[in-house]
């Protein structure tokens, strides 16, 4: 954690003699003194990840043209965008690189495509076979029974794969079935499209957890990957 923290600036940014990249996005200042005493300045505004826009303000000066790159990450294939002087463009998972001489005010939009999505394991990692996660931009969800009323162990639910994981009021909800051990066989399939029916209990709207916020309420089980029907 010392060791992180004490390089945290580099994870966020770096910088070159043609300019300035940003790596992840945090809100606030980015300041850079250049070797020949030009200053680099930007101010990130942003509510990532749980936001997928993030708008760059350029507060420096500066008459020579320099290069401002900003990461699009993989996840983001279908959907992202870059904004510069109004005019949208799509842009690919990758680095994208805008060169110009910047004016204090000039503003660069990043939109990025948050819909929850499920993840799909390599079918040879005998652990997660036949399993799904769900994801929203970098964010990686788990289902926690305290959220299934009845369920005691999440082991006996199953998610329903041909529809897309939802936010509902606010939180990443997915369909499925209670089902019981005895009635179904753990289901390692490679295609998850020839599933067979599960016989229980179907489930409206199940509501899943930020892995990184469960077990706070209480005793529970959990899971991130999901046994998928």
């Amino acid at each position: 954690m010392a060791r992180t923290l004490a390089s945290l600036t580099a994870y966020v940014a770096t910088v070159d003699d043609e300019g300035l990249q940003l790596h992840q996005y945090v809100p606030g200042p980015v300041e850079h003194s250049r070797a020949d005493g030009r200053r680099l300045c930007v101010t990130v505004e942003t509510d990532y990840p749980r936001d997928g826009e993030i708008r760059v303000r350029v507060d420096s000066d500066d008459e020579t043209p320099w290069a401002l790159s900003l990461r699009v990450p993989g996840w983001a294939a279908e959907g992202a965008t870059l904004t510069v002087d109004g005019q949208p463009r799509p842009v690919a998972p990758g680095v994208v690189t805008e060169r110009r001489t910047w004016r204090r005010g000039d503003e660069v939009v990043l939109s990025l495509p948050l819909a929850p999505r499920f993840t799909y394991p390599d079918p040879r990692i005998d652990a997660v076979r036949g399993c799904v996660a769900v994801e929203r931009g970098p964010v990686v969800f788990a289902l926690e029974s305290v959220d299934v009323p009845g369920v005691e162990n999440v082991e006996a639910l199953r998610v329903d794969t041909s529809q897309p994981p939802r936010l509902v009021d606010g939180r990443v909800t997915v369909r499925g079935w209670h089902v019981h051990p005895h009635e179904n066989d753990w289901p390692y399939r490679t295609d998850l499209s020839e599933a067979t029916p599960v016989r229980g209990e179907q489930l409206a709207e199940v509501p899943l957890v930020e892995y990184h916020a469960w077990a706070n309420r209480g005793p529970s089980t959990m899971r991130v990957w999901l046994a998928a029907q």
